[in-house]
């Protein structure tokens, strides 16, 4: 029987995968449009406020650094968000299922969700990779449920 705490533990990888999906097939189709993206100045203060507004990059980006403007950059770290989100993924459903390799197959995808956009992009891409630092966390949690799987 999976105790709750698996449970939560699935259904919030489930939803973060899913999300991962979405964003790197976005930015697989779209790679042209998100390469554009522009830096965003403020020249002016906004009413009853002391200081100027704060300046911003508009990207998608889950660091403080701008999603870079190479097209192929973009193509190729959307690659590598795809099969850590789908490993990811399916490592979860297996745990769901109560099946340890899941647990296995989840780190895999947590490894290469921090190696191939290293590899891909260098080490400026942990900038931008920074959600697989939370699946270490999970994958932590994950070890103290195995003795709930087969």
């Amino acid at each position: 029987m999976r105790s709750q705490f698996l449970t939560v533990l699935c259904i919030l990888t489930f939803l973060s995968c899913a999300w991962g999906v979405l964003d790197a097939t976005v930015s697989l189709l779209k790679t042209d449009t998100i390469s554009e993206t522009t830096y965003v100045e403020s020249d002016s203060k906004v009413k009853g406020q002391k200081e100027a507004p704060k300046q911003y990059y508009e990207d998608r980006s889950s660091g403080n650094e701008p999603l870079p403007n190479d097209p192929d950059l973009i193509r190729q770290l959307a690659i590598g968000q795809l099969v850590y989100s789908l490993l990811t993924l399916a490592g979860a459903i297996l745990m769901f299922r109560l099946q340890r390799v899941g647990f296995w197959v989840y780190v895999a995808g947590v490894a290469v969700g921090l190696i191939l956009p290293v590899v891909l992009a260098g080490f400026v891409a942990l900038n931008i990779s920074f959600g697989v630092f939370f699946s270490i966390l999970f994958a932590i949690l994950y070890w103290n449920t195995l003795k709930d799987m087969r």
